[in-house]
């Protein structure tokens, strides 16, 4: 049986999308909106593989919330450069991992920008019948 979560699911979708633009896709539109689907599919698959294994990892809340900082300061670096190469796209998928593991203020913070991506993938989850 193959059994697939949301999130593993969606990071799958794009990965796939990130490969076919590197290694097949020609045409410069439609480039644009696989990188978008892409990066779309890690952030919400990132989202959802947080929900389902967050605090199972076995890194503390401090570590958690250092490694957020860091990794989202990459991630910021690389949109606004408009160059997402495979680190940042590794970062996207991992990064609301650590959002979730971070306790205290900053921890409530990370809380309140994922709960729009929760919702999100709610009704992906429904869509995809899964």
């Amino acid at each position: 049986m193959f059994n697939v979560g949301i999130g593993f699911g969606l990071v799958i979708i794009a990965i796939a999308a990130q490969f076919l633009i590197s290694k097949r896709l020609k045409h410069q539109r439609v480039s644009k909106w696989f990188s978008w689907i892409a990066w779309g599919a890690a952030l919400l698959g990132g989202v959802g593989m947080s929900s389902e294994f967050g605090n199972a990892v076995g890194l503390s809340a401090g570590g958690a919330a250092v490694a957020s900082l860091v990794a989202l300061l990459f991630i910021v670096v690389d949109v606004a450069d408009r160059r997402p190469d495979w680190p940042a796209f590794i970062l996207i998928c991992l990064t609301p991992t650590l959002m979730r593991i971070t306790n205290g203020g900053l921890g409530g913070l990370y809380d309140a920008v994922l709960i729009p991506f929760d919702g999100i993938i709610s009704g992906l989850r429904g869509f995809l019948g899964m």
